[in-house]
């Protein structure tokens, strides 16, 4: 997708869905919910996990309040830092 075809996000966007891929251990979700408090972004209670066909890894999904562009970047990138990261969407 270019530049040009990139979809508009009006800020701030309320629910706005980030999905994490990462391995299935027990502290896979503690770590991405530690990321979101230390970056100061307001999220959901209600986050969706669901695991892979042969349990090894985990799908988390997690509404958000996406601020601006420059908040989902810096989280993209912190997520990523994190070992049981395997894919952030």
């Amino acid at each position: 997708m270019t530049q040009q075809n990139r979809p508009e996000i009006e800020f701030p966007s309320r629910d706005y869905p980030i999905k994490v891929v990462g391995d299935a251990d027990p502290a896979f979700r503690q770590c991405v919910v530690s990321v979101l408090q230390d970056l100061s972004v307001e999220f959901s209670d209600s986050m969706r996990e669901s695991p892979s066909r042969n349990g090894r890894f985990v799908s988390l999904t997690i509404f958000i309040t996406a601020e601006h562009e420059a908040q989902l970047q810096q989280l993209n990138s912190e997520l990523r830092k994190l070992d049981f990261v395997r894919m952030v969407l």
